[in-house]
Formats: C-alpha cells, structure tokens, sequence
C-alpha cells in the first residue's frame, strides 16, 4: 500500500507541477489583459467564429491563447466566468470550442513519430483528428448560435481603454495578479484532492483492469486480426501503435486504410483510459460541477462524431 501511495503522490506532484503554473500564468495574464483593455484589440482575429456563435470577445482572447496553451486559455475562461464577463452556458460552449487549437497542435508530438513509421497514414489519421475536432467545435458554435444572447458578440469594436505609461502598466500587473490569488487558491485546493485520487486508482491498477476489458471487445470489430493488434497497442498506447502498424505496412500485411481505421477504433476506445488525465484537468481548472459537465460535453460529442466518421470510412473503403 505505501508504494502506492508513493507513487501516487509522486505523480500528482509531477502533473501540478507541469498544469498549476501554466494555469496561474493563464488566470494572471487575462485579469491583466483586461485591464488594460486589450480585449477588443485581440479579439477581432476570431471575430467570425465569435460572432457566429454568439460568444463574447473575451473568449475570442482565450480560444487564440489556447493555441500556445490549452490550460491557459481556459484559465482565462475561469477568470471571466469568475468575474461575471461570461455566464455559465457562454463558459461551457466555449470549453468545448476550445478543445479546437489543443487537437491542431497534436502535430508537434504525433507526427515526427507517425510520418516516419507509416508514413501518409500518419498525415490522414492526423486530419482526421482535426476534422473532427472541427466538427465538434463547429456544432459548439452552433449551440452558442442557438441558445445564447445574440447581444454578446456585439460588443465588438467598444473603445478600449488606454494602456497608458509602462510604470502604470506594471502597476495594473500587480494589482491583476493581486485579483487573481481568490480563483487561484480555489482551483488548487480543488485540483490537489482530485488528481492524488486519479493517480491513486493509476498505481492500483484500476486503469489497466479497464484497459483489459477494452481489449476483450477488439474480437467483435469487423477488421482483420492484424488490424486488431493496432486497435489493442493504441488503446495503451499511441507510440506502440504507430511501431506495429509500421512493422505490417512493411511486411505487406496491411493496407493504409485499415492502419487509418485501426487507429481511429484504438482512439475512439482509449476514451475511457483518458479519463484519468481528463478528470483532473477539467475538474481543477473548472471545479467538479463545471468540469464534469464540460467534460462529458466534449468527450461525448467526439465520440459521437468519431463513430459516425469510422462508420462512413468503412462503408466507403469496404
């Protein structure tokens, strides 16, 4: 038992150590963005999308930072959703619609691995990752469209206020991150509990028990053992996948089709097993009632779409 819980606090030092600054630095730089009144003056780059979903400038700001860092731009959304500049639904919509900028940037980390071992499979499995992640935030935009005040995305173009000299701007910092301490302090005494219990159910081997009983449902999949072997390593794991199906493209024993499909299924099953990061990321930065909601929004609807997406693929390449 104390290994366990060694490593399970080990672990969770680990993530908060990599999430909690990322997510400190969010929070500070949007409470100082809007004081200085930069928010108009960012925003206008996703004027289209923002207006189209109804959304207001302030998660035009946080969708553009979500590009460099996905934590930091919903830490943004927090710190609004905090202040009263969004209200509950505008926050979930753009929680989902955030998700966006996190799957382009899969690029850095899947493709130098991915292109060399199956080469163009790599490339298509990666767009399709993002068209579905488009199509997710897509049909995001379309709630927001649909349920929320058409009013927000108005505010565009409202003058701004001046950033005045740089000691005032410095001044405007401190007092931002002085603000920030309330939000701060409040996702870290959630995040802390959640994650050491995440990690606690990792080491006991709760995870691989589920990860187990996932690979027991490869043998009703329509798709040759070959492929069966990709769909069970990507489950566990998106390197060992690419290695093995590599190792079949080579011997001849596979197509780039079913390396693509295979992909998708290990992808749309390993949902589950993600949990145990998603869980206390969500949770932490959004708290255990937002979170949870945000949470089974996106996931769900990716799974959805993922099905919807393996279905047309095996009807058009069957």
């Amino acid at each position: 038992m104390y290994p366990i819980l060694g490593s399970a606090l080990f672990s969770t030092v680990k993530f908060l150590c990599t999430m909690l600054p990322v997510f400190v630095a969010g929070v500070v730089v949007a409470e100082f963005i809007v004081a200085l009144g930069w928010v108009n003056k960012i925003a206008w780059i996703t004027r289209p999308l923002i207006v189209f979903g109804h959304l207001k400038p302030e998660c035009g700001t946080s969708f553009l930072t979500a590009f460099l860092s996905p934590a930091a731009g919903n830490a943004m959304l927090v710190r609004h959703y905090e202040t009263g500049l969004i209200n509950r639904r505008e926050l979930l919509v753009s929680a989902v619609v955030n998700t966006f900028p996190g799957i382009m940037m899969h690029w850095r980390t899947m493709l130098p691995i991915a292109l060399p071992l199956i080469g163009i499979s790599g490339l298509v499995y990666y767009g399709l990752l993002v068209l579905i992640g488009f199509i997710k935030t897509v049909i995001a935009l379309f709630i927001g469209r649909f349920y929320l005040d058409r009013k927000n995305s108005d505010t565009f173009g409202i003058p701004t206020e001046n950033s005045g000299t740089v000691s005032a701007s410095w001044n405007l910092f401190f007092e931002s991150a002085k603000k920030s301490q309330k939000i701060i302090v409040r996702v870290i005494k959630t995040t802390l509990p959640i994650t050491f219990v995440m990690f606690l159910f990792i080491h006991a081997g709760v995870f691989d028990y589920f990860n187990k009983g996932l690979e027991g449902l490869t043998v009703y999949l329509p798709i040759s053992p070959e492929a069966l072997s990709i769909v069970v390593t990507r489950i566990g794991s998106n390197v060992g996948a690419f290695t093995v199906a590599g190792n079949l493209l080579y011997a001849g024993h596979i197509t780039g089709k079913e390396v693509v499909l295979s992909l998708l299924i290990g992808n749309l099953l390993a949902s589950g097993i993600n949990l145990r990061y998603l869980i206390p990321y969500y949770f932490g930065i959004f708290g255990p009632g937002m979170g949870l909601r945000i949470l089974t929004a996106s996931t769900g609807l990716r799974m959805i779409i993922m099905t919807a997406l393996i279905g047309v693929l095996f009807n058009i390449w069957s």
